[in-house]
């Protein structure tokens, strides 16, 4: 058994005989006329928003109030600082038993 390639005419008619239409040009703003993008945040996606700039604001707080500092840094560098030893016991005191003295 052969194949015999001398009557290929007859499967290569078919293919000739099929109607072709020209590409549509799709492209271009006339396809989307009229229509605009729209984005939905979802509501964890804000909080995280939220979240990230509160965790931002935090990160530029400094970790101590040099209006607070200075003054004591000040008078321990002079020999000036006293400590009410009275005033700190009273306050243990207090914190330990939730009293207010």
């Amino acid at each position: 058994m052969g194949f015999n390639i001398n009557k290929i005419g007859g499967v290569s008619g078919v293919y000739n005989n099929q109607k072709v239409e020209p590409k549509k040009d799709v492209s271009g703003a006339a396809h989307v006329k009229g229509k605009k993008d729209e984005v939905q945040i979802s509501k964890e996606a804000m909080d995280f928003q939220l979240v990230m700039k509160a965790a931002k604001a935090a990160r530029d707080i400094p970790d101590v109030r040099e209006e607070v500092i200075a003054p004591i840094k000040e008078k321990l560098d002079n020999d000036t600082y006293e400590v009410d030893s009275n005033g700190i016991a009273d306050k243990l005191l207090a914190r330990k038993f939730n009293i207010k003295i």
